[in-house]
This record gives C-alpha cells, structure tokens and sequence, in this order.
C-alpha cells in the first residue's frame, strides 16, 4: 500500500530563538517559501521535504472505536 503526500514542511533554525517548521499543502509553496527566507536572512533553511501519510487511525468522538 502507498501512503500519499499530505504536505510539505521547510526546517528553519536560529540560533537564538531554535527551530521553527512550517508546513505547506504543495511543494510550490514550500519552495517559493524557503527561498524566499533564503534570500533575505541568515538562517539555516532546508528543502522542502514530503509529509507522508504512515497510518490512518479512526476513533470515535467518545474514545470508544
């Protein structure tokens, strides 16, 4: 089974203030983002990576499934 792409997220660190990942629902978003950060700062800033769906939980709104 395939599990799809749900989202991107772009790692962003400082070191005064830490880490910081905002998530994006495309990857155009995600790039346009990061290299915009990029251009302008100092701070360190991964590619977009894929946010993959691994497990699908189900439960009701009791906690009883």
């Amino acid at each position: 089974m395939t599990f799809p792409v749900t989202g991107y997220v772009v790692f962003v660190y400082n070191d005064s203030i830490g880490a910081h990942a905002p998530q994006f629902r495309c990857i155009d978003e995600a790039e346009q983002f990061a290299n915009g950060i990029r251009a302008t700062t100092n701070l360190t800033v991964s590619e977009p990576i894929p946010i993959v769906l691994t497990d699908q939980v189900k439960s009701s709104l009791k906690g009883v499934d």
